[in-house]
């Protein structure tokens, strides 16, 4: 093929990443999301994937399925609710790439669905789930003790001392108008939740690595600033752009340990349990 032809191959899909495929030809993804998949790219490239199993959620057109598998991965499965044409008649092909990609949801994600990993990727996702911890339950139960997780998510720069999960809806939120982001961790929220899902935390990198000072002072000004617009222009409408939410792009790499069903508080979380009818109360 050459490089009319690619061209002319590359106009027939949308992308959404940017892959090179030639010294001079690149897919004419989305630039806007570059700064926080090279951050994402950063981690995985520090995870040893040879020989691995590697699972891709949300791999779109596969920038880090394909990754993993010239990494040196085993075998390499994506997921994404909307599968990418692009990724399956086109790259896949063109890679002469053995990655394998389904469409599904991650809530129908099981240990069945495809076995276990010794990887997960899970880049731009967690933001995007109206049912986040659901969504990282059914990862943890696909990952072999000992794997990866690297999440990249949108984080919510604030509150730092304290575990909190911002869920805004309609002009709340920070991404708006886009109504599918609806899940903000801070970065304590997402770690503790990660640690009662039987995660560790190795490392945390926030893209834009805003200071907490900076962010309180700026949350502050613009409260104020808001408040007073609103008490002296109270007969107006409420300017749309304004939101309250400090957020930035993060990445979280966390590995697995062995998460004992049986204890009180997991059976409480995700079976049943008896103590309020063997103690009462």
């Amino acid at each position: 093929m050459d490089e009319t032809e690619l061209r002319q191959a590359l106009a027939r899909y949308a992308f959404y990443h940017i892959i090179q495929l030639t010294d001079t030809i690149s897919t004419p993804g989305n630039p806007q999301y570059v700064p926080a998949q090279k951050l994402c790219m950063k981690y995985l490239k520090s995870v040893d994937v040879k020989g691995k199993r590697v699972l891709d959620i949300g791999c779109r057109d596969g920038l880090f399925s394909f990754a993993a598998e010239s990494m040196g991965a085993a075998e390499v499965v994506g997921i994404d609710n909307d599968l990418s044409k692009a990724a399956t008649e086109f790259l896949i092909p063109f890679f002469n790439s053995k990655v394998r990609m389904h469409e599904m949801n991650l809530y129908d994600l099981k240990p069945e669905s495809f076995g276990l990993f010794d990887v997960v990727i899970f880049p731009g996702v967690l933001y995007h789930l109206r049912y986040p911890f659901w969504g990282l339950r059914a990862i943890r139960d696909v990952l072999k003790i000992g794997g990866h997780l690297l999440i990249e998510t949108a984080i919510w720069v604030g509150e730092r001392n304290n575990a909190l999960l911002f869920c805004p809806i309609g002009e709340d939120n920070p991404y708006a108008p886009d109504s599918t982001s609806c899940t903000f961790f801070n970065e304590k929220g997402l770690v503790d939740t990660l640690t009662s899902l039987g995660f560790q935390t190795v490392h945390t990198e926030l893209l834009s690595k805003i200071s907490a000072s900076t962010t309180l002072r700026s949350y502050m000004k613009r409260f104020i600033s808001h408040m007073s617009t609103r008490f002296i222009h109270a007969d107006r409408p409420p300017n749309k752009q304004v939101h309250w939410c400090v957020v930035d792009r993060c990445v979280v790499h966390s590995t697995i340990s062995e998460f004992d069903k049986g204890t009180f508080i997991a059976r409480y979380w995700e079976t049943t349990h008896d103590v309020h009818t063997t103690y009462g109360g």
